[in-house]
């Protein structure tokens, strides 16, 4: 019978590894499923390295309660769309007598869309066409108008967030003194400044390619302390542990020496050799940006 003191340590790791494994999945989304499942693969493997055999179910059980299956969407099919055509003047028309119950900003953002020549210009054309992409992913209704207003808004925060988020991720990666060949190329900020402004020398892949690259950075960094823990803490069993301690104090000691005073003469060594504040701060930071480095290079330990 499992006690509750064991099912909620249980309940505790399930629910660390699970955020672990989220993080995998978002930072890693545009990787290979192949790749992105060995990731989380190896790091459900490593930490079940603590955990004794007879609770290893118990534990699998537990992580997947985490993820509960999710439910498809049924999808519409009672709606029926009129193919008939229709007159451009007509919608004018109509257009014209619905003005009235639209609000300020809406008649303000009907205005926007068009230009002098009484058409829709060829960039809002294209972001009403694309837009409907964006509507997917955010779960609205496709027939549901954009404001631009809020639009600007949106986009704003979002490049401030983005910019800040950047611009943190590449100097932590700096500072971890890592051995990369992986390295920021490009400003973000100048060239989305660029791009928005409709600059020919900057093209949309090539920002899709800096924006990417960053993204593979912030999830290294965000993944990589879950792996380092692991590494940090099996490093500090084996050379800490009681038993590799008597171990090595078995072969050391002294004539007429006992076995604890062997010991604890092995222990003071081994901390003043590596176990001290300083060893572990830089312990773990090597571990870190180790662990930051296979994930950017896409290596599974």
């Amino acid at each position: 019978m499992v006690s509750a003191r064991q099912h909620d340590s249980a309940a505790a790791w399930a629910l660390a590894l699970a955020a672990r494994i989220r993080v995998i999945h978002a930072g890693f989304a545009d990787d290979a499923a192949d790749q992105r499942g060995a990731f989380i693969a190896d790091e459900i493997e490593r930490s079940m390295e603590g955990v004794a055999p007879s609770r290893k179910r118990e534990y699998l059980d537990a992580l997947g309660e985490q993820f509960p299956r999710w439910q498809p969407v049924a999808r519409r099919t009672d709606t029926k769309v009129d193919e008939s055509p229709v007159e451009i003047s007509e919608l004018v028309e109509l257009l014209v007598s619905r003005l009235g119950e639209l609000s300020e900003e809406q008649r303000n953002e009907l205005a926007g869309m068009f230009g002098p020549s009484g058409g829709a210009g060829g960039d809002e054309a294209d972001a009403g066409a694309h837009h409907l992409e964006i509507w997917k992913r955010l779960g609205i209704d496709a027939g549901a108008a954009p404001s631009r207003e809020r639009t600007w808004r949106l986009l704003g925060g979002l490049l401030d967030f983005f910019l800040s988020l950047d611009q943190l991720g590449w100097t932590l990666w700096r500072n971890m003194g890592v051995k990369s060949a992986f390295w920021k190329e490009s400003d973000l900020a100048k060239l989305a400044g660029a791009y928005l402004v409709g600059d020919h020398e900057v093209s949309t892949e090539q920002t899709r390619l800096t924006i990417e690259r960053t993204r593979r950075l912030i999830a290294a960094i965000v993944g990589a302390p879950g792996r380092a823990a692991m590494d940090v803490a099996n490093q500090h069993d084996q050379q800490f542990s009681p038993e590799n301690i008597e171990q090595a104090a078995r072969t050391e000691k002294r004539a007429l020496e006992s076995l604890d005073a062997a010991c604890w003469r092995e222990y003071k060594q081994r901390y003043s050799s590596g176990g001290t504040p300083a060893h572990l701060e830089a312990a773990i930071q090597r571990a870190v940006a180790q662990a930051a480095e296979d994930l950017i290079g896409g290596r599974v330990r």
